[in-house]
């Protein structure tokens, strides 16, 4: 199996909304937010970006203390923290203002929980005109929502989504060396329901399979009902009134609301 990225449309959606804040005009806001349930894709896509982009990337921990935010970003921008919080800030400013470098913070559910570090990244999108991305769970863009300061500043708004299957058939024809048939590819993509994780896992394992037994191709018949696809369970579906509510524009622009929920 190949280990790379493929863009399927949680990937695209990222690449889009990420393009339109770098091209944003000036004065416009420039922040971002990325969100979505454990095994979408969300932590692989975010990472291809990041390196494309060449941007900062940041993962915040429980811990984290505004200091401890700051330190770490000022290490990522490859400068030594010293001083106050205040001056960390200056020096960290200055740096994304020189280099233009989008910022990004992963496992930001921790740090919407504290208002300073919130406003903390919002004085450096402020004073830089930089990107600035959260990236956090489900549930992260509504408790976000009640730092209005913030949501006036967040122009994108990128819901990861379960992949569907014209996203499987991409996943497996780009990371396989053996075809995998369009019934043996449904019955595996039901039981992921959506997860790229779990997808990718089932994928690498029907590919052990095929070439075992010497196989260029592998479809439904060949596949032995005792075989696993991965163990675990898939992430448990939505309810159909939250899909039916789920159904708005995933990647939403700023001014159009920011809930994607």
């Amino acid at each position: 199996m190949e280990h790379r990225t493929v863009q399927i449309k949680n990937v695209s959606r990222l690449v889009d909304a990420g393009g339109a804040l770098m091209r944003r005009a000036p004065g416009m806001p420039g922040m971002g937010l990325v969100w979505g349930e454990t095994g979408y894709g969300k932590s692989t896509a975010v990472a291809w970006f990041v390196n494309r982009m060449h941007g900062v990337y940041v993962r915040a921990l429980a811990v984290w203390s505004p200091a401890a935010m700051l330190t770490t970003i000022a290490r990522e921008l490859e400068l030594a923290p010293k001083g106050s919080c205040a001056r960390i800030v200056e020096a960290c400013a200055q740096k994304l203002s020189e280099t233009n470098r989008p910022l990004f913070i992963d496992e930001a559910d921790y740090v919407i929980e504290k208002k300073v570090m919130t406003e903390t990244l919002r004085d450096l999108h402020d004073l830089t005109g930089v990107p600035v991305v959260l990236v956090g769970m489900a549930g992260i863009q509504r408790a976000i929502r009640a730092r209005q300061q913030l949501t006036g500043r967040l122009a994108q708004w990128v819901e990861m989504q379960p992949c569907d299957l014209e996203d499987a058939r991409m996943l497996a024809d780009e990371l396989l060396d053996v075809r995998v048939g369009q019934a043996l590819l449904g019955r595996l993509h039901e039981r992921t329901k959506g997860s790229a994780r779990l997808l990718v896992v089932g994928l690498s394992r029907i590919e052990a399979n095929a070439k075992a037994r010497g196989m260029k191709s592998i479809d439904a018949g060949d596949w032995k009902l005792g075989d696993e696809f991965f163990w675990g369970d898939a992430p448990k579906p939505k309810s159909a009134q939250k899909q039916r509510s789920d159904t708005s524009l995933k990647v939403v622009s700023h001014g159009e609301g920011g809930d994607g929920a």
